[in-house]
């Protein structure tokens, strides 16, 4: 989703790991074939696509390794406007290698979890999610929404990343993944979130300093138009990604590090608690979590989103119960 670095943009070296400069180079937009895992992982080097085997023809989403290393975690100097609950940055550093699902979790992914567990999502139980109300350019709740559905309501593309499911959801999706494979599967840190989107860069944008670098990725542009003919009050001047709303995963260029659509399509659940600001944040990369908290963070700009959330240090606080059609997930393994 993210263009192509300038050759010479400044690339932080992740410790001991050389092909990390792999980030600076050119990337290939299309996805690399996975290789099935059937023993240990723990040699595996980063940029190494895999994937874990579920059943005797089943295997789960697909994962890339990515560098252990240090970065700065949260809004760096050049982004003068950024709110205060994006500071103070610090320096986090990540002393192991971990693999991240190159895309969202998608419909397919979710329901074969479904199908195999019984689970029933928090949208089921509650009677209801919210979706995207084309005549107000609102979410809006409706009754009878759930996972099954897209952004207005309609049965899903299996090649969409799920959306309308809770902190929960993703949770217990984790879980049932660790179960079946025997691997640990988690939601990521948001030091490790915002670490794998930087890959190396230490801009505003994963792309650069400049809003007007931006190539492709699911946003708002003014080119995008509602069905109904209506635009975007928000809209992006001069831009068109050709989705108006959801696109399938993997539509774009990859970010410097393999993973795609970090930012645009969806935002994403991630482990942390909301906390107003990074103060005596972890300098780990683990997630910083407070019992019984109730509202989690989300990272990453959606398809409803402006380039102000594309930013690279982008936070929201997000109730844990909430479902509605921006919102979705990616996981970690453990290596």
């Amino acid at each position: 989703m993210i263009p192509r670095l300038p050759a010479s943009m400044k690339c932080l070296i992740p410790l001991g790991m050389v092909l990390a400069l792999a980030a600076c180079k050119a990337r290939d937009p299309l996805p690399a074939p996975a290789m099935a895992v059937k023993s240990g992982t723990e040699g595996l080097q980063p940029g190494h696509i895999f994937s874990d085997r579920l059943a005797r023809a089943d295997y789960g989403p697909e994962l890339i390794v990515i560098p252990a290393g240090r970065f700065e975690l949260g809004a760096v100097g050049k982004d003068r406007n950024a709110p205060a609950s994006e500071k103070p940055a610090h320096a986090v550093e990540l002393q192991r290698p971990f693999a991240m699902t190159r895309a969202e979790i998608t419909v397919d992914e979710f329901a074969a979890f479904i199908a195999s567990s019984g689970y029933r999502s928090l949208a089921e139980r509650t009677g209801g999610s919210e979706i995207f109300d084309l005549a107000s350019g609102r979410l809006i709740r409706a009754e009878g929404v759930n996972w099954r559905l897209d952004h207005i309501g309609k049965p899903a593309r299996g090649d969409y990343p799920v959306v309308h499911v809770a902190y929960a959801d993703a949770f217990a999706y984790a879980a049932w993944l660790s179960r079946r494979t025997g691997r640990h599967y988690r939601l990521p840190s948001e030091a490790e979130w915002e670490y794998a989107l930087r890959a190396g860069t230490d801009t505003v944008f994963p792309w650069g300093n400049k809003p007007k670098q931006l190539d492709k990725g699911n946003l708002t542009g003014n080119g995008d138009l509602f069905p109904n003919g209506r635009n975007w009050r928000n809209a992006i001047t001069g831009y068109s990604d050709g989705y108006w709303a959801l696109a399938p995963v993997r539509r774009y260029s990859s970010e410097g590090w393999g993973t795609f659509d970090m930012l645009g399509n969806v935002s994403e659940w991630v482990e942390d608690c909301w906390h107003e600001n990074y103060r005596r944040a972890p300098a780990s990369g683990e997630a910083w979590v407070n019992e019984g908290c109730t509202h989690r963070v989300i990272r990453g700009s959606a398809w409803l989103s402006s380039m102000e959330q594309s930013r690279s240090s982008f936070r929201m606080a997000m109730p844990a119960e909430r479902t509605n059609a921006r919102l979705g997930f990616r996981l970690v393994r453990e290596l």
